[in-house]
C-alpha cells in the first residue's frame, strides 16, 4: 500500500451471530454530521422469504444496533442502495422471489436516517441494481442497472431528474456475448451490475461484472445516452460485485482479483488508477483468507461498496455472509 495512505482496523457492524444468520450486499452513505449509514439485506439466507432490508448507523461511539428498514412483502428483498438527495437520503431496493421478477422500491429520510417514509414501488426494476448512482455535471442522476434472465445478462443505465424519486431507462451498454470470434466476446450469460463515474462533463465510464473472467469497460461522451461496446480491461473478475469511486487522488476500484465464472470471492482488494481507469495497480488488501473454519466452507469477502469524502475512502463489504465489515482509508497528500 502507498505509504502516504493509512487504513483503519476492520470494524464489524455487529457481532458474528448476534443479529442474523446471513447478511449481504451493503451500501453506505456519509451524513453531514459525520455519521455513516449502511444498508444491507439480511435473514435466514439469500432468497429466503424472511429476508428484509436493514440499516446500521456509525456514530462517534461506534456502530449502533441494526434496525429493520423495510419488509414490504413475504418474499426475499435484495440489494439496497443508499444515496444522498437534497436534504436527506434515499434507499432503493429490490423485492421478488427470483431476479427476473424483481420490483424496485424506495424510501427516503430527511432527519439523518432516524425516520423513513413508507416504502413505495417504482413499478418495475429501475434505478441502481447494486452500485451507487452518481449525480452528473448536468444535474441528472445516473443509476447503473442490469437485467438478468435465464438466457442473458444485459447492463444498462437509468436516469432520474428528481434525485431518484422516479427513474426511467436511458440506454443499454452494448456487450458482445454472441459472436465468439470477435475480440470483445463475453462468454457465458454476459455482464451485469455496472459501477460508473464521470471524469469530465458528459464523459461517463462503466466497469462491468461479467461471466467471462474479466472486468469489461464501456464509455459514453453524451452523459450516458449512448455507450461504446464494452472492451476487455484484462482485470480479473470472478463474476462477483465490484464498485468504484473517482476522487482527486485517483480512481479506486474494490474487487476480488480472481478470474473465472463464479470463482473464489477472496481476497478482496482495492486497486488504484491515476489515468482514469486505463491502468490499475494494487492499492490495499482488505481481507485475504482461503477457508472459513467456523462456516466450514471457502472464505468469502464480497460485494464491496466504496465512497469517498475529502479525507477518506469508506468501504463496507460482506464478511463470510455472517457480518458486514467496514474500513476507512485516509487520503493524505
Amino acid at each position: 500500500m502507498n505509504s502516504s495512505f493509512s487504513m483503519s482496523e476492520i470494524e464489524f457492524l455487529f457481532e458474528d451471530g448476534e443479529c442474523f444468520p446471513e447478511c449481504h450486499a451493503s451500501s453506505l452513505a456519509l451524513l453531514e454530521n459525520g455519521e455513516i449509514l449502511c444498508v444491507y439485506f439480511a435473514g435466514k439466507h439469500e432468497k429466503a422469504d424472511d429476508v428484509g432490508i436493514f440499516l446500521s448507523r456509525r456514530t462517534q461511539n461506534g456502530w449502533e444496533k441494526p434496525v429493520k428498514l423495510a419488509k414490504v412483502d413475504d418474499v426475499p428483498h435484495w440489494n439496497p442502495v443508499i444515496f444522498k438527495i437534497p436534504g436527506g437520503v434515499r434507499v432503493c431496493f429490490k423485492v421478488g422471489r427470483e431476479i427476473p421478477q424483481w420490483i424496485s422500491w424506495h424510501t427516503e429520510s430527511f432527519d439523518q436516517g432516524r425516520t423513513w417514509t413508507k416504502p413505495v414501488p417504482y413499478g418495475n426494476a429501475v434505478g441502481p441494481v447494486r452500485s451507487k448512482p452518481i449525480v452528473l455535471s448536468n444535474g441528472k442522476m445516473l443509476a447503473p442497472n442490469s437485467v438478468e434472465t435465464a438466457s442473458s445478462w444485459r447492463p444498462h443505465v437509468d436516469v432520474s431528474e428528481d434525485f431518484g424519486a422516479y427513474f426511467k431507462r436511458l440506454s443499454l451498454i452494448p456487450i458482445n456475448f454472441s459472436h465468439e470470434n470477435d475480440e470483445n466476446f463475453i462468454s457465458g450469460l454476459g455482464a451485469i451490475q455496472p459501477t460508473i463515474w464521470e471524469s469530465e462533463k458528459g464523459c461517463v465510464h462503466a466497469l462491468l461484472r461479467t461471466t467471462c473472467g474479466y472486468i469489461f469497460r464501456s464509455d459514453s461522451n453524451d452523459y450516458g445516452k449512448t455507450f461504446s461496446e464494452a472492451q476487455n480491461t484484462s482485470i480479473p473478475n470472478n463474476n462477483s460485485g465490484i464498485d468504484a469511486v473517482n476522487t482527486p487522488y485517483g480512481l479506486f476500484l474494490a474487487m476480488n482479483p480472481v478470474s473465472g465464472n463464479w470463482a473464489a470471492r477472496t481476497p478482496l482488494v482495492i486497486l488504484k488508477s491515476t489515468d482514469n481507469g486505463r491502468t490499475f495497480s494494487h492499492f490495499v488488501t482488505l481481507a485475504d483468507l482461503k477457508f472459513d473454519e467456523k462456516g466450514n466452507k471457502n472464505a468469502e469477502f464480497s460485494y464491496p461498496a466504496i465512497i469517498a469524502d475529502e479525507k477518506y475512502l469508506h468501504i463496507t463489504f460482506t464478511w463470510m455472509r455472517r457480518q458486514i465489515a467496514y474500513a476507512r482509508i485516509g487520503l493524505l497528500k
